[in-house]
């Protein structure tokens, strides 16, 4: 048996907590899914016309796939910059689905400001990096 401070207890509690993170972002992968199908039937059934019911169905998915993304930046290897794009984008669902649970306000536009925000930043980020490996490489685009 491994004792309290080894090398080898630390890997089995890092490999327990990876797997809780693996089984946490698979159950808000499921329930984001979950949310879409609850969402379009209840379209389906009301004629697709805007209600409150529809806001309130339309943020459940877009946060639950946010904590899903968030908690798999945790879960797997990657290097800094990847890992706080990916939370950052995360975040950015998190907004976009709060602010649909929310009434008009300075708040709701901070939230819809926030996500717009981190959308384009996250693509240009990906556009740059296309961009300039193309560049490097004499390649066209």
């Amino acid at each position: 048996m491994p004792s309290p401070g080894s090398k080898e207890n630390s890997t089995v509690k890092s490999r327990c907590g990876h797997s809780t993170l693996f089984v946490l972002c698979s159950l808000f992968f499921l329930l984001s899914l979950a949310g879409i199908v609850a969402l379009i039937a209840s379209d389906l059934h009301h004629s697709f016309k805007d209600s409150l019911i529809h806001e309130r169905l339309d943020a459940w998915p877009l946060m639950m796939i946010g904590v899903s993304y968030i908690t798999l930046q945790f879960a797997i290897k990657q290097d800094l910059h990847e890992r706080l794009k990916g939370i950052f984008l995360g975040i950015a669902f998190l907004c976009w689905g709060a602010e649909q649970l929310l009434p008009p306000s300075r708040l709701v536009t901070i939230l819809d400001e926030c996500a717009v925000t981190i959308f384009v930043v996250d693509v240009s980020v990906i556009i740059w990096g296309h961009l300039n490996k193309a560049e490097r490489t004499n390649l066209p685009l």
